[in-house]
């Protein structure tokens, strides 16, 4: 009874005003990161009703095989068929072999091979769903056939060759497949793939380019190459390409959280703290992103923000010592100093090893005029190599050894 309950509170938070169907299936995939099956399943289902899109089924369709009903399953991948996408005929091959529909699997498994975007023969041949199905001889007829082309082959033998950790093979085989298919997306983000092994992002770079070239509207390449102009401090380029991506998956909502970390970087507090705030309000458990926001709204000068962001972020996780550290700094900015000598206090207990945790509540202790404490937290953190804490130990407490 009281799991029943909870589920249906869990409900009604989630639906107390109108919503879209783009915002259902967002909570939905929200829940079912925090592994709350029913109720992902319950929100995308409104979703479906409210405007019955092939991916809202898809994705249904996905919750209800891990729940192991695969009849569900099977009927929600069928609608999805209808949108052209090859995945959900495999997988609609996969439910009626565990369901032991040889004639349908036989069906559905030859429409899958008959399509374009396949998993390399290996990788179907050694699918557990099909365990059962390889006893029945429909398996090895199916196998008669010849159905890769010589592309698909090429990436095939990239895949295996990526699978075994990346050597000089792997670039022989892609180089020569380019050659042939110089245009092909799928070849080029291999490319990057394999460079990355190897630790060299240029030529990583290059091959999104070259990827996104062909195929613009790539959004896991938009991601990854966002991912990489990020670390190489490129940040502009990177919020460009998470908005892109952005349009074009509006319901990954996730990439709201790194744009937002990228537009900090560029000191865009304001629509930093817009995007993360949003993003925070779907992945209502991550405390971290209201750190990070709380980040943005103190460096753009809103410190009651900052504050209230904080605390809520504490609410969340109560051991987060940056944010208690965060806050303190907030209030040591308002003159509010028993107030932030108390969260000074509890970052350092969480955290001991961070200097310049002891050299903020140094300045605390010494707006307090006690320069005891502030000198003895200076000394501590000089220690864990907070350097500027000197400038303040020559200051204040040479004065007080004389």
């Amino acid at each position: 009874m009281r799991c029943f309950l909870i589920f249906c509170l869990t409900l009604i938070s989630t639906i107390t005003f109108p919503q879209s169907d783009l915002e259902y299936f967002i909570k939905s995939k929200v829940e079912e990161s925090y592994n709350k099956s029913d109720t992902s399943i319950y929100l995308v289902s409104k979703a479906i009703s409210i405007k019955p899109e092939f991916i809202y089924y898809s994705y249904r369709a996905s919750l209800y095989f891990k729940k192991n009903d695969y009849n569900k399953a099977v009927e929600d991948f069928l609608q999805a068929s209808q949108s052209g996408d090859n995945i959900n005929n495999y997988n609609i091959a996969k439910c009626y072999s565990i369901l032991q529909n040889w004639e349908q699997t036989n069906i559905w498994l030859r429409k899958y091979l008959s399509g374009n975007n396949k998993l390399p023969s290996n990788i179907i041949k050694t699918d557990s769903c099909f365990e059962t199905f390889k006893n029945n001889k429909l398996w090895t007829e199916v196998w008669k056939n010849n159905w890769y082309s010589n592309l698909e082959n090429y990436i095939a033998d990239i895949y295996y060759l990526y699978s075994k950790g990346t050597d000089a093979e792997i670039f022989d085989v892609i180089d020569s497949a380019l050659k042939y298919y110089p245009q092909n997306d799928e070849l080029w983000l291999w490319r990057a793939k394999a460079f990355e092994f190897g630790n060299n992002p240029k030529e990583v770079l290059l091959s999104f380019d070259n990827a996104l070239k062909f195929k613009p509207n790539r959004a896991d390449i938009l991601c990854m190459r966002a991912k990489l102009l990020n670390k190489n401090g490129k940040y502009k380029k990177a919020i460009t390409d998470y908005t892109n991506a952005l349009n074009i998956e509006p319901y990954n909502i996730q990439l709201l959280k790194e744009r937002g970390l990228a537009k900090t970087e560029i000191n865009d507090f304001k629509d930093a703290l817009e995007d993360l705030t949003k993003y925070q309000s779907y992945y209502y458990k991550d405390a971290n992103a209201l750190y990070y926001a709380g980040k943005a709204a103190y460096l753009n000068k809103s410190l009651q923000q900052a504050i209230d962001i904080f605390s809520n972020a504490l609410k969340i996780d109560n051991s987060l010592a940056n944010c208690y550290f965060e806050r303190g700094r907030c209030y040591l900015e308002e003159n509010k100093l028993d107030t932030a000598f108390n969260d000074f206090c509890m970052a350092i207990d969480l955290n001991p090893n961070d200097g310049e945790y002891f050299y903020y509540r140094g300045l605390n202790y010494f707006e307090l005029k006690n320069n005891i404490g502030a000198c003895s937290d200076w000394e501590k953190a000089k220690n864990l190599n907070f350097i500027q804490a000197e400038q303040y130990m020559l200051r204040v407490c040479s004065k007080m050894r004389k």
